[in-house]
């Protein structure tokens, strides 16, 4: 509702500028007509005057090209860089239009930035659901080898493949745990435990080769995923001119808020 009359008053405003143009305008063309030279750069200016207060209300996309030109024409004029046939010339072709313009504004919507959108491109240009595929595979080979006999393990395992799974097609928040949860898991027991088992060997290093390519995998998401994020946001938002001052939150690679957010948070804080 607050909308519906915000636009309702601007192009109301709008509307009344246009009207005080046009008058301006007639009053011109009868000055231009006579032997008064005063008076006809007086009521060119005066229709500058008008002309202008109507630009000034009126982002840069609705200016209508009438407008544009009128406020040339004017201003060649009244600088003496055109005479006053060719200035009446060019305004008779332009007046028509002035006369006939009418000003309509439909209220949208405000569009959100599709954060979410950024991250599902760069995740499908990345490696990561093949990468993530490859680790449930080897982590599901892993527990149906029959070579874990620890119930703990083996429940711990399956909560790890499920999460993963879950976690792979979800958000980028979601993604980011799941790895976090993977890496904590596999670095705080997983490697530790089932090391012992020689028949696991091959497996564990399919499983290390892959984490490591995984790892990079997420680094380049981050990265892309900040910088198109500055990109898409600061194209926007003009006011944002210095990229190192607008600090979206980001994931290391190991799932942990990045260090410049860290530092940000502890400065707030302090």
């Amino acid at each position: 509702m607050a909308n519906t009359k915000t636009l309702e008053l601007i192009t109301r405003m709008i509307r009344e500028k246009h009207g005080a143009l046009i008058k301006a305008s007639i009053q011109m063309l009868r000055a231009i007509t006579g032997e008064n030279e005063a008076e006809k750069k007086a009521k060119a200016q005066q229709m500058l005057e008008n002309a202008n207060s109507l630009r000034a209300v009126i982002s840069t996309d609705d200016v209508p090209n009438w407008l544009a030109q009128a406020i040339g024409n004017l201003s060649q004029y009244i600088d003496n860089r055109r005479d006053s046939y060719n200035f009446l010339n060019h305004h008779i072709q332009v007046k028509s239009q002035m006369e006939a313009h009418t000003w309509v504004f439909e209220e949208q919507s405000q569009a959100a930035f599709d954060f979410d959108s950024i991250y599902e491109h760069f995740k499908k240009e990345s490696r990561l659901p093949e990468l993530f595929d490859q680790i449930v595979n080897i982590l599901e080979e892993i527990e149906s080898s029959g070579q874990i006999d620890s119930v703990t393990m083996l429940k711990s395992l399956g909560k790890v493949i499920a999460t993963i799974k879950r976690g792979k097609d979800g958000s980028y928040f979601s993604i980011n745990s799941a790895w976090e949860f993977l890496l904590s898991f596999l670095k705080n027991y997983m490697f530790g435990e089932l090391s012992k088992i020689p028949v696991l060997g091959t497996m564990l290093e399919a499983l290390e080769k892959t984490i490591k390519e995984t790892n990079e995998e997420m680094s380049a998401l981050h990265k892309n995923i900040q910088e198109e994020m500055s990109t898409v946001v600061e194209s926007e938002i003009k006011a944002l001119k210095n990229k190192s001052e607008f600090n979206f939150i980001t994931y290391t690679p190991t799932g942990s808020l990045s260090s410049s957010l860290n530092k940000s948070m502890h400065s707030a804080s302090a």
